[in-house]
This record gives structure tokens, C-alpha cells and sequence, in this order.
């Protein structure tokens, strides 16, 4: 065991802006929604009988990700 040392050291996070790691964090929304958008759509509609627009569980989370990302961008 070592006594006296953090376990997580990020002293090498001092050196990055706020505005790179702003962009960092935005990125992982945006890859995030490109991970969403590859999912196939028999999966999107998976047990509805007859889907319609709203039914695209694509759509919902494109949508709450897009809200979250401008709070972030604004903030």
C-alpha cells in the first residue's frame, strides 16, 4: 500500500481550459447520439403492432440529448 498518495491523480487536468474541456464533454453527447442513431430500427419498434412517428425511441433520445447538450453549451 502507498501511504500519503492519492489513488486518482489529475493534477495533469490543471493545465486544460474550461473551453477545451467543455468541448470534451459535449463531444461524448454528440457521440452519443451517433451511437443512437446506428441502432436498427427492429429494435426501435420492437412489440408495437402499429408504429407511428412518436413510437421512434430514436427521435426521444436525439431530442433529451439535444435539450442537454445546449444546457451545457449555455452554461
Amino acid at each position: 500500500s502507498i501511504k500519503g498518495e492519492a489513488m486518482l491523480n489529475f493534477d495533469w487536468l490543471a493545465g486544460l481550459p474550461i473551453g477545451a474541456a467543455k468541448w470534451v464533454f459535449l463531444g461524448l453527447f454528440i457521440a452519443i447520439g451517433l451511437i443512437v442513431l446506428t441502432v436498427p430500427d427492429e429494435y426501435v419498434y420492437e412489440g408495437i403492432d402499429q408504429p407511428r412517428w412518436w413510437h421512434n425511441l430514436k427521435l426521444w433520445a436525439i431530442g433529451l440529448l439535444a435539450f442537454i447538450f445546449v444546457t451545457y453549451y449555455v452554461f
